[in-house]
């Protein structure tokens, strides 16, 4: 047994689930309706010759309307990403959501069992842990709790993503309020500072402040 065929093994078994295969091995979508779909993804790398294979899940939920606006005013999606097409608004390891909130990585030998058995663990990290994920966060107000309180998160996806998951659940105060974190990195002058001017103008042009501060 190799890589390729655990792969394939965790294809089939996700395909059953209601996912798609994403464009490469280990990343999967699921539309979840309303604008949001649910994203899946193992990263993995083999050792001892091939007969190791680590395996860390993640699970995201994507929302359209705030990574087309991202696309949109900044170019690319996260920072230095240009070439990455699909990135969830709010994603973590899985063992970050879980009660123990801790790293989690499968390390599977390849020299035992088959495929169909090797992949049993990384598909009930999906099935115990990532649907019921995308049930509590694919909606505004599911996402901005994520955002705010989810570990292992990148900093800068809720520097970006919180102002506008905010504001399309119409929210502009809290929204503003939120990017004053982004104001401040412009006033110091950090090397985002082109990219976050072109976010302010797109997202002061489409949510102006309602009420002066």
């Amino acid at each position: 047994m190799n890589r390729a065929e655990v792969f394939r093994a965790l294809t089939a078994e996700m395909t059953g689930l209601g996912f798609r295969r994403w464009r490469s091995d280990g990343e999967y979508v699921m539309d979840l309706g309303e604008g949001f779909e649910g994203w899946c993804s193992f990263a993995d790398r083999t050792r001892q010759g091939g007969r190791i294979l680590s395996v860390a899940p993640f699970a995201g939920v994507r929302c359209t309307a705030v990574e087309e606006r991202i696309a949109r005013w900044c170019g690319d999606v996260v920072p230095g990403w240009v070439e990455r097409s699909y990135v969830a608004t709010v994603s973590t390891n899985v063992g970050y959501l879980r009660r123990e909130a801790k790293w989690s990585e499968h390390v599977l030998d390849l020299t035992e069992g088959i495929p169909v058995e090797v992949v049993q663990g990384l598909l009930a990290d999906v099935t115990d842990v990532a649907l019921g994920f995308f049930r509590e966060a694919a909606s505004y107000a599911g996402a901005a709790r994520a955002l705010r309180h989810g570990k292992g998160q990148m900093p800068d996806r809720r520097l970006e993503r919180l102002p506008l998951v905010l504001a399309l659940r119409g929210d502009l105060e809290e929204a503003h309020r939120e990017l004053d974190v982004m104001r401040r990195t412009v006033e110091e002058g950090d090397c985002t500072t082109p990219r976050y001017l072109r976010y302010l103008a797109g997202f002061e042009e489409e949510f102006p402040r309602t009420v002066a501060r």
